[in-house]
C-alpha cells in the first residue's frame, strides 16, 4: 500500500525545475545552430518557427523570455520526442566526443596550406561554411602583428572546435 502512495505523488518542485532548466539548455543549444543543421533535424515546425524568432531578436531579456518559451514548447512535446531531438543534433552536428588532438591536427593541417586538407575538412563535416572558413585561414596569413596572429589562430581553432565537437 505504501509504494501505491509513492507512484501517485506528483514529482518534487526541485525535479520539475531541474527538468525545465535542462528543456532551456536544449533550446539554446538548438538556437545555436546553424538554418543547414536545423533543417537536417527535422523539427517540428512550430519549435523552428520559436528557433527562428529567437535568432532574430536582439535584445538580451526578449532572447531569455522566447528561450524560455521555447522550452515550454519542448516540455509540451513527448519525452520520446524531445530524445529523438537530442539525438539528431548529436549525429548532424559532429561527434558527440570531442578530441583536441583532432581539432590540433586539423588546425595544422589547415594553416600548413595544403588546399586538400581544406577539401576534406568540408567533405568530412558537411555543415562547415567553406567560405567563414577560408577567411579564417587567410587572416592567419595576412596578419603581421604576432598579438594579431595569435588571436587569428584562436579564432580558427574555435571555430574547427565548433564544427568537429
Amino acid at each position: 500500500m505504501g509504494n501505491e502512495i509513492k507512484l501517485l505523488e506528483k514529482p518534487s518542485k526541485t525535479s520539475v525545475k531541474n527538468d525545465m532548466r535542462r528543456l532551456r539548455d536544449l533550446g539554446k543549444k538548438l538556437i545555436s545552430l546553424t538554418d543547414g543543421t536545423l533543417k537536417n533535424i527535422n523539427l517540428p515546425d512550430h519549435i523552428y518557427v520559436c528557433i527562428q524568432i529567437a535568432k532574430k531578436m536582439s535584445s538580451d531579456e526578449a532572447k531569455r523570455r522566447q528561450i524560455s518559451f521555447l522550452g515550454k514548447q519542448l516540455r509540451d512535446m513527448e519525452d520520446s520526442d524531445v530524445l529523438q531531438i537530442i539525438k539528431r543534433i548529436s549525429s548532424a552536428h559532429g561527434r558527440p566526443n570531442c578530441k583536441p588532438d583532432e581539432v590540433y591536427s586539423w588546425q595544422k593541417k589547415l594553416l600548413l596550406g595544403d588546399t586538400n586538407a581544406l577539401e576534406e575538412f568540408v567533405t568530412q563535416y558537411p555543415n562547415t561554411d567553406r567560405q567563414k572558413l577560408k577567411n579564417l585561414k587567410r587572416a592567419v596569413f595576412r596578419t603581421r602583428n604576432e598579438c594579431n596572429k595569435l588571436k587569428a589562430k584562436k579564432k580558427l581553432f574555435e571555430y574547427i572546435t565548433h564544427i568537429c565537437c
